[in-house]
């Protein structure tokens, strides 16, 4: 649990930093809770750092889809290969697949197929911001690889 909070606690300082560009290193965080700590902890981070910034920054209809967009990313991140090229392709893709698990909000506001796909086109810049935020933060992971690979090492000690 500390684990999980500390982490929830970083990525949502972090999203809070640079609130505004969609360039924020929450994605990056809750991809390596999952690739390194599991399902479990990938999928709960996602959904908590969902939750708490939106209690900072305004719950909305949005807040469910964020919840249910991160926390796919980090259930998926889990289950990935663990080879640098895939890490980095995926650390592309998420950004594209937040803002499509964010389009389905969209029928919330209208049933028409056009108008959701207009919708979803008119944010792809945005998940381009993403994508590419995502990549910028991953240069600062091999760092990060140390510090959550010898976390990882430690719970998995304890827990034995």
């Amino acid at each position: 649990m500390t684990v999980l909070s500390l982490l929830t606690a970083m990525a949502v300082a972090g999203r809070l930093a640079i609130h505004g560009l969609n360039i924020q290193p929450a994605t990056l965080i809750i991809i390596l809770t999952g690739w390194f700590f599991g399902w479990r902890m990938g999928l709960a981070e996602g959904m908590m750092v969902a939750l708490v910034s939106d209690l900072v920054l305004g719950l909305g209809y949005w807040t469910p889809f964020q919840m249910l967009a991160w926390g796919l990313i980090g259930l998926l991140s889990a289950a990935l290969p663990k080879y640098p090229w895939v890490y980095i392709l995926w650390l592309s893709l998420s950004g594209f697949l937040f803002g499509l698990v964010m389009a389905l909000s969209y029928f919330l506001m209208s049933s028409n197929l056009v108008t959701v796909f207009g919708m979803w086109l008119a944010g792809l810049p945005f998940d381009l911001y993403h994508a590419a935020g995502n990549l910028a933060f991953g240069i600062l992971s091999p760092l990060l690889f140390k510090v959550f690979r010898r976390e990882a090492e430690q719970l998995r000690d304890r827990s034995r």
